[in-house]
């Protein structure tokens, strides 16, 4: 830990390094509080300890220094100073008001909630209309579970200073959550403009247009100013998504080991690491490295497919069918987890299990699927008070529905749902229970509070498919693929919804857009491809598109079916054995 004598001498000494560096340089000469004022806005909590140690030889009084000094400790992750300046309470009245809502700060950093509100209660006494006060009240709201009140202070905020940097920035990451990553951007870029110093804020800025598909503006915002949000270990982070994406591994590889962040334990950096490992052909190290991450997050799709692939690219397919099949047959299981466990059968020469599995694949599953809980659900209903926090609430609504007690899961929501009105998940909770009885204007009403707060693409999906109308559903997906592009999964769904429509030039744009982003394995979307190929009369890519779409899944219906329609007429041969698989599935 860093005693505040070490901050001390450490301010010190960067102090007399910049004396150095800048000594052609007039200073202007400003009272102590107010340089160390400015230093702090800057986010320089060293040199603000050297000007407010000054200003403590001069005599000023403590009151007057102790909101200063417990922000400097507080920028410096020194919490046990900042509360020994800070938890007294003593402030002048100048700096009351700042003091308690560091106090407040320090509380939340702690974890303590309700000793963080009763600071903000007391800064807001002094002074309510303050932006930056409205944006921690924001922030403290959000971690209690009153995410619809976080967006209204965030809000609030704005309205008192529209061009707070602090305010913006809380501002932009709501919308970045709930409005897709185009609108957080902006949000962001506006923060930045208001605090160019702030390399967190250019950081996390950055690492948003990269998400958004912007590389280049991502690379450029690092690079601005003096380049040192660069050169961060979050900057060198963000670089490495980026060089992955644009499938230069050893660059990221390299970007990745220097940013030390896997060191540091960052679920983010040992996903990117296994997608190195790869694309690299290192099987094994990816799979060691995603069976921990999935050892985390049991209900990470994303992860354990990826876990599931490693491992049936390392030999491993008795791990993979152990570990997965039972998963994969359930609703929860992707078309893909579905295809990976029966090749794996295949490859341990049990045709019969294989097939059902790959059939499975074939026939897909519907938009609202359902995780299973680890605990039996006669267990979860014994617990079931109806006290039970949120993750015992989601098990328990998740057995309930899959073991068809849609009343039971409908009962248990609405009331953790009426006891949490503000938390996005507990109306994503109430959507699928009311979802799942069949009450789709419940539902798309749950949905819609949660995704005011978050709306992932999960959530995106469950919405459309609640909505009275194709129209209304396109209409959501539409918004959703404006505002998340990088998404290659949204941008095929759209697709679909487009051709049923008969606007077949939009969804093919579309369907080679996703393609771009990692569809370009997946049955239907090639599928798609080539009947919008025929309907634009381009039959040797119609038939391109099929074949590849017969070969990775030769039992899915919609492949055979577009293999059907672009054959040539010479293959009546083809066409007839065809046809015949098809009515075999029932399909034909």
């Amino acid at each position: 830990m860093i005693s505040r004598r070490d901050l001390k001498l450490i301010a010190a000494l960067a102090l007399a390094l910049a004396a150095l560096g800048g000594c052609e340089e007039t200073v202007p000469d400003r009272p102590a509080v107010e340089s160390a004022r400015i230093e702090l806005a800057r986010g320089d909590f060293l040199a603000a300890q050297v000007f407010l140690d000054r200003a403590l030889d001069e005599g000023t009084p403590r009151e007057e220094l102790a909101a200063l000094l417990g922000e400097a400790a507080l920028l410096a992750g020194n919490l046990q100073v900042a509360r020994e300046w800070l938890a007294p309470g003593e402030f002048s009245e100048q700096t009351r008001a700042r003091g308690f809502r560091l106090l407040g700060r320090l509380e939340m950093a702690e974890g303590n909630l309700p000793a963080a509100g009763a600071a903000f209660d007391q800064s807001y006494r002094v002074r309510p209309d303050n932006a930056e006060l409205w944006v921690d009240i924001g922030r403290l709201r959000y971690r209690g579970g009153e995410q619809l009140e976080a967006i209204e202070a965030a809000e609030r905020a704005l309205a008192i200073d529209p061009d707070n940097g602090e305010a913006l920035r809380f501002r932009g990451q709501l919308a970045r959550d709930a409005e897709g990553l185009i609108k957080g951007a902006e949000l962001l870029g506006r923060a930045l403009e208001s605090q160019p110093d702030n390399i967190d804020l250019r950081v996390e800025y950055a690492a948003t247009l990269g998400d958004a598909g912007r590389a280049d503006e991502a690379l450029q915002v690092l690079r601005e100013e003096d380049g040192s949000a660069a050169a961060t270990p979050r900057g060198l982070f963000v670089q490495a998504v980026i060089a992955a994406r644009g499938g230069q591994f050893r660059l990221s590889r390299n970007l990745l080991t220097k940013s030390g962040l896997q060191r540091d334990d960052l679920a983010s950096a040992h996903l990117l690491s296994a997608i190195i490992d790869l694309q690299k052909g290192n099987y094994a190290s990816a799979a060691q490295a995603l069976d921990r991450l999935y050892t985390r997050q049991p209900d990470n799709a994303r992860i354990r497919d990826l876990l599931a692939f490693a491992l049936s690219r390392d030999g491993g397919e008795r791990e993979l069918v152990y570990r997965f099949a039972t998963t994969a047959s359930s609703g929860s299981g992707s078309a893909y987890l579905r295809t990976l466990v029966g090749r794996a059968y295949e490859a341990l020469g049990n045709r019969e299990r294989a097939a059902m599995f790959l059939d499975l694949a074939a026939i897909g599953q519907a938009n609202l699927s359902v995780l299973p809980s680890m605990t039996p659900y006669e267990l979860l209903a014994i617990s079931g008070s109806g006290n039970g926090g949120g993750l015992e609430t989601r098990d328990y609504v998740r057995s309930a529905i899959a073991g068809r007690e849609a009343v039971a899961a409908v009962r248990r929501a609405r009331d953790f749902a009426k006891r949490f009105p503000g938390s996005a998940d507990a109306q994503a909770i109430l959507g699928d229970a009311e979802f799942a009885r069949g009450n789709k204007r419940a539902a798309r009403e749950a949905y819609a509070r949660s995704a005011r707060v978050r709306r992932p693409w999960p959530l995106a999906l469950r919405l459309a498919g609640a909505q009275d109308s194709p129209e209304s559903a396109r209409e959501l997906l539409e918004d959703y693929v404006r505002d998340n592009p990088m998404n290659g999964e949204a941008a095929a769904i759209l697709a679909d919804a487009l051709a049923a429509e008969g606007d077949w030039e939009r969804a093919i744009r579309l369907l080679d857009h996703s393609m771009g982003l990692g569809m370009v394995r997946v049955p239907w979307v090639l599928a798609a491809r080539s009947v919008g190929a025929l309907q634009l009369d381009d039959r040797e890519t119609a038939l391109d598109f099929a074949l590849a779409a017969h070969d990775l899944q030769p039992m899915n219906p919609l492949a055979i079916s577009a293999l059907i329609a672009a054959l040539p007429e010479r293959e009546e041969a083809a066409r007839r054995e065809l046809e015949a698989k098809l009515r075999s599935l029932g399909t034909g």
